[in-house]
Formats: structure tokens, sequence, C-alpha cells
């Protein structure tokens, strides 16, 4: 096979067994790969009496067909299990050089299954993978292991994926952070790895020729694309300033940036953006394996009660949550918050919204100091939600019930319609009174609330797909169909695996998949493949016990705020509608019809 290694690395921490298997060449074909075949292989593995975090969950790495390759942005790999967070399906697509080090090392991907006893960690060199022992790095926090492991294990150039204490003490949000700050953040995995006694996985691949089909040409391809490309406005904001220089044109413009809890319309964002960032801290850019963009951030703030030194700076979600979700505009301040979400491992999506969500219930007066271990936040201060994120971290006090996440936070205190979450994931930063079409994202998302898998902010701005007959007429539209075209676009790059930066048509995609694996792709091909990857994470999430009646908002996000949005609240019903009857699923029990699963090679599965 051409793109792939062929060979799935396959770890027990149970047993301590090292093995290998041979990957399905048909199952590649037909998944592509990353979040797409991870899910049909953990198909198999998992139902609904799975402990999300009980041995029987397997974590699986999985990379795509353009790791390790070339093609610009294509080196990204997905984290996928049963969530520990949702009890459903759960993919989290990472960064940084993890994924082209597994492909280096001869593998498309890992599948750790099993729970060890003591901590430890794996290390990959090459064909040889072992378990090494990690209780000297257990209560690390995610730097000092990250600088440990390299000189631990003499490879200071290897991938490295670990957890901080949130992770060791199954918070359920905690996330595993990947080489230099990238994350795969969603979801809760980092519990999972906690669960298994795993503190860190280290790979180190030495063979970095992937075979492709077509080499000269998709050399040339991948030179002109990103010649093309770098003139694009994302391409420039994003390589510039970061994906926080969205924050400006997102609040100013479009009130797509929740403010104070989802409650308030009018907040200046200037200081927290990523302009003010380049203007006053920031040193230096990150950029992950052949990404031509370079949107990470590199920082110092060297004195003053913010103090942390040279680390990675704040993105677009972070700036969200400890920035406008808390009325914070206090850079240095953002900065240090988000050193601490990632020092312990903690989404900083989920964890966030948590914390701002403690804010907002002791502001509307629901819950008091005491319910908060004397703690009294205040809008625009971010000492109450660092002290905060440290208790869940740790599972104290009130910590140990915020780890669960903000929907059993709030229904501990009669609230739980206030919480910002769908069907427990806690929502992104972008709000659905800016952009209606996120409303059905949010709603049918695979995955609970999620932005990456219909990024519609993007599409409601005009970045549309021909192939895929995607183009936006109205940000406030019901336009729940684009939302459906647009979860299976992002089927396919989230399988591949490439950026979703990375502005890429279906038609671009088509001729990549076939210069990298051999196989002939058109762009029906790629429209087949991502409805067939959707509809399989939908039957995933039926065989764990999922419920059409959770699809909904929550309470916070359908009240009219002024400015930008103009008063508008998406209509959840209409678009519910629209959306099944453009899938043609029933929407009583949320299941695709036999005939289409027959077409798309599903059959069997239902």
């Amino acid at each position: 096979m051409k793109g792939y290694r062929g060979k799935i690395l396959q770890v027990n921490l149970t047993s301590g067994s090292v093995s290998t298997a041979e990957l399905d060449s048909e199952m590649a074909r037909s998944f592509i790969g990353g979040a797409g075949l991870a899910c049909r292989m953990l198909y198999n593995m998992v139902d609904a009496k799975t402990d999300p975090l009980g041995p029987s969950n397997p974590l699986i790495l999985m990379t795509g067909p353009f790791c390790g390759t070339m093609v610009p942005t294509g080196s990204k790999a997905s984290a996928c299990a049963r969530s520990p967070l949702t009890g459903l399906w759960a993919h989290s697509t990472f960064g940084g050089h993890l994924g082209a080090d597994i492909k280096f090392a001869g593998y498309d991907g890992i599948v750790i299954a099993g729970q060890s006893k003591k901590p430890v960690y794996i290390l990959v060199n090459d064909s040889k993978a072992e378990i090494k022992d990690a209780a000297h790095l257990w209560g690390v926090d995610t730097e000092k292991t990250w600088e440990t492991l390299k000189t631990e294990t003499g490879f200071k150039n290897a991938g490295v994926a670990r957890i901080g204490i949130a992770g060791e003490n199954l918070v359920k949000f905690a996330s595993v952070i990947v080489d230099h700050f990238r994350a795969a953040g969603r979801t809760g995995l980092g519990a999972l790895m906690g669960s298994k006694k795993l503190k860190a996985i280290v790979v180190n691949g030495s063979d970095r020729k992937i075979p492709v089909a077509e080499e000269e040409k998709l050399a040339e391809r991948c030179k002109e694309l990103n010649e093309d490309k770098k003139t694009s406005a994302t391409f420039i904001m994003y390589s510039e300033l970061g994906t926080a220089g969205y924050v400006d044109m997102a609040s100013a413009m479009y009130g797509s940036v929740p403010m104070g809890y989802y409650s308030v319309s009018d907040f200046d964002t200037y200081n927290i953006s990523g302009t003010t960032v380049k203007e006053k801290i920031l040193v230096g850019k990150t950029a992950c394996f052949r990404c031509p963009i370079g949107c990470g951030r590199v920082v110092d703030i060297k004195e003053g009660k913010y103090a942390i030194g040279r680390f990675a700076g704040p993105e677009l979600e972070v700036t969200g949550t400890m920035g406008s979700l808390l009325l914070n505009n206090n850079l240095e301040a953002l900065a240090y918050a988000n050193k601490q979400l990632d020092l312990l491992g903690i989404d900083t999506i989920s964890g966030g919204n948590t914390v701002a969500f403690a804010y907002y219930l002791f502001k509307q007066g629901k819950i008091t100091a005491k319910d908060l271990d004397g703690i009294k936040p205040e809008w625009g201060e971010i000492d109450s939600a660092v002290a905060l994120l440290h208790k869940i971290a740790k599972r104290e006090g009130v910590g140990n019930l915020m780890a669960e996440g903000s929907l059993a936070f709030g229904k501990k205190f009669g609230v739980g319609n206030l919480a910002a979450q769908v069907n427990g994931l806690e929502l992104p930063q972008h709000d659905v009174r800016g952009f209606s079409g996120m409303a059905a994202a949010y709603m049918t998302s695979p995955r609970g609330a999620c932005h990456m898998t219909a990024d519609m902010y993007n599409v409601q701005m005009g970045l549309g797909d021909e192939g895929f007959e995607i183009d936006s007429k109205d940000r406030f539209a019901n336009e729940a169909d684009l939302v459906a075209k647009q979860q299976d676009f992002r089927c396919v790059t989230n399988s591949a695996v490439m950026c979703n930066f990375y502005p890429v048509s279906s038609n671009e995609l088509a001729e990549l998949l076939t210069l990298v694996t051999g196989w002939s792709y058109t762009v029906e091909d790629v429209k087949q493949a991502g409805e067939r990857i959707f509809t399989l994470m939908r039957l995933m999430n039926l065989k764990l016990g999922y419920d059409p009646k959770n699809e909904k908002l929550p309470d916070i996000v359908l009240q009219p705020l002024q400015g930008p949005t103009e008063g508008h609240v998406p209509d959840v019903e209409a678009q519910l509608k629209k959306w099944y009857r453009y899938r043609g699923w029933d929407r009583r029990t949320g299941m695709p019809p036999k005939r289409r699963l027959q077409e798309l090679g599903l059959a069997k599965l239902s």
C-alpha cells in the first residue's frame, strides 16, 4: 500500500505484551485513516457495557495516508476511544510531529489496550517497542515530563504525548499534551491514559521515506498548492497572528466569541487578541510537521505576577474560555492561565467552560462561596479561575465535582439546563447566535459540541466548496443541509488527516489522495467516503447508547443578545428537521436507512 506502512502496533498494558498487526487494505481504502479508520477498528472492540475508564476501552492513535509525506498540514493524527466524559465516540485530532514519528517508526497507528498496575510509559524506537517504568514521572507536570523523557531516552526530537496530574486523577476532560504543547484536548482522553496508568508515549522513528504512488507529481503539486494558499486571508492571518488573530473580527463583526458565560454582548477583546499578543509578548512561533502556516505562538513574560517565562502562547479557544468568557482582558493573566491548563493537562475548552460556569452561577446567586470552598469569583479576574483549575486537577473539594464536567456541576445545583454543553461535551468558542450553522453542527456532531467536525463559521463567512455544493447565503439562515455536507467533508480531512486551517478543496483532496495512495479518487468518491465515515460514527454512537433526544442546545445560548448578533437565535427544531430530511435518517431513532447503509458498505454493522 502506498501512503501507508501496513502495520499497527499493539500494546497491552495488562499483560505487558507488544505485537504488530497487518493493516487491512480494504478497510484503509474505505475509511482512509485518522478518525475514520480508528472508528471502524474500535467498532468491534467496544459497546454500551464498556467502562470508558476500564481496561476494555482501548486508546487508538491513528495517522493517515498523508502523514509523514510532503502533503502540507497532512501529518496530524487522531486519538480515539470511548469518551470518559460523554460515554460516546471520542476522537481528538492533534498536531506536532508525533503522527509523523509514528509513521517513521514503521506504523500507521498504535492500539493501547488493558491497564497497568503501576505508572508506565511506552517507548517506541523504530520496530522496537517497550513498556517502561514511569513512577518517577507520576505527579509531574507536562513540561517537566517532556524534558525528562527527552533526556532519559536520549531521543531529543522524539514525538511525545503525555498527561498531567488531571489525567492521573481521572478528570473527565483531561487532555493529552503532544510535543510543543499541542493537544488531543477534547473528550477526556487524558483521563483514559490516566486510568491505564500510562503517563506518556514516546516515539522515535528514523525511516522518513514514506512510499507514495506518484512522488514527483506529488512534490510538484504540493509546491503549487502552497504557493496558491499562502495568499488566502485565513493562511495569512493564522501565520501572522495565530488562531487568536480571529478574535477581533469574530467579536466585533460577528458576535461569535461568547462573553460573560454566553450572557454578555459587549466586551472589548482587543487587549487579548492575536494582534496584541504579537505586539506585546510574542517572541516566536511553532509549526506542526509539514505545515507552512505555523499558527503556534511562543510568548515570553519575564516579570510580574503572571510571569511564565518562555512558553506556548494562548490560542483562540483559550482566549475565549480564560478571556472573554470570564470578561478578562488582561493578556498576561490569560497567558498565565493558559500555561496552567497545559501543565495540568486540562482541555482548555471543557475546563475553561466549567470554570466560567462557576463564575456565572456565583454572580447570579445560584451558588455561594461556600459551594466553591470559599472562592469568590469576580468577572475580569483570573486568580479564582486558576485556583479552581488546580482544585479540578487534584479533585480537591469542589474540584472533585467540577472534574465531572459542567453538566454534572450544573445538575448538582439544579441548573443543568444552563450548562453550555451538548451530549456532555462543552461548547467551543463559536457562538450559535453569531453563526446559525453552528447550532446544527453542535447538536449533531458525533462527539458532542464540536467546531472541528463542521466549522460552519468558516462556511458562513464564505469558505465553501464547489464539489460538495457548500455555498452559504446568510450567517443567520437555516443551512442545516450545508452542515451535513460540511460534516462529510470534514470526515475526510479528519481521516486523511489534514488541518482544518489549510483551505483545501474537495477536488484538491481527491487529487492528493490519488497521488499518495495510487487509488483513483474522484470528488464523488471523496463525498461518499465522507458520508460513509460520518454514518459509521453515528452507528458507533447508537451502539454506545446515543439518544437523539439529547440533540438540543442549552438554554444559556438560546437567549437573544444585542450587538453584532442582532438579537438572532437559531431555530433549533427547524434546523434538526432540515438536517434529518437531508440525511434521510429516522429522527426518532437517529438511525440511517438500511438501503443507504448497504450502499455505503455498512450494512453488516447495523
